[in-house]
């Protein structure tokens, strides 16, 4: 079973312009996705087809030095959330959905991000690919997610990469928002109560300093 899809820790000085690069959120598809498809319809062999599955997903540290999307949604409570009002923060968004094994497993481990920084100039953003009513009334009042969270994510997910480099996707910001660190894919055993924090945590506190 793969387990972990992608782990890429990359740190930008404050300020890079490396999101100038030639790829990013909003031509990811054209340039890896759409690309990677043509070549598995074309493979003449399982062993072609294999070797391209994954990579979308192993391609995504690419797009680290890229620039948040622009985005306007509501949280769950009605609170509006956007590019433009997240300016000066560090970010850290995870994208999930109930049904997800690796995304349940590091629960733990993101709450414990909450804990640490709380109080501090770091918004957590949830993003849940489910319904607002199943995310409010079944999942929440039974299990304990720490992040500001929004529903109905799809549209959100594609725009994000997590609809095709798979979930859950955790995605850590700079101030000025500028793609820092992603992470892809996790892990359903003991490993995973600890593993985002421990690669996360560094990634926030010296975005801070």
């Amino acid at each position: 079973m793969r387990l972990i899809s992608l782990v890429t820790l990359t740190l930008l000085p404050l300020g890079s312009k490396g999101y100038s690069q030639a790829i990013c959120f909003e031509n990811y598809r054209e340039k890896i996705v759409a690309p990677s498809r043509k070549a598995m319809e074309t493979a003449k062999t399982d062993k072609q087809r294999d070797s391209l599955r994954f990579v979308p997903a192993d391609e995504l540290k690419r797009v680290v030095g890229c620039a948040m999307p622009d985005f306007t949604v509501q949280d769950i409570q009605g609170r509006p959330v956007s590019k433009q009002a997240l300016q000066g923060k560090v970010v850290v968004m995870n994208f999930w959905f109930i049904g997800c094994k690796p995304c349940m497993a590091e629960l733990p481990a993101l709450n414990d991000l909450v804990d640490q920084y709380k109080g501090q100039e770091v918004v957590f953003l949830a993003f849940g690919r489910d319904s607002k009513q199943r995310i409010v009334d079944d999942f929440l009042p039974k299990h304990d997610f720490k992040f500001q969270h929004v529903a109905d994510g799809k549209s959100y997910a594609d725009t994000f990469l997590a609809s095709v480099s798979g979930f859950p996707l955790t995605l850590v910001f700079d101030q000025q928002g500028v793609l820092q660190y992603v992470h892809s894919g996790g892990y359903i055993d003991e490993r995973a109560k600890t593993a985002i924090y421990q690669q996360v945590s560094p990634v926030i506190a010296r975005l801070l300093q």
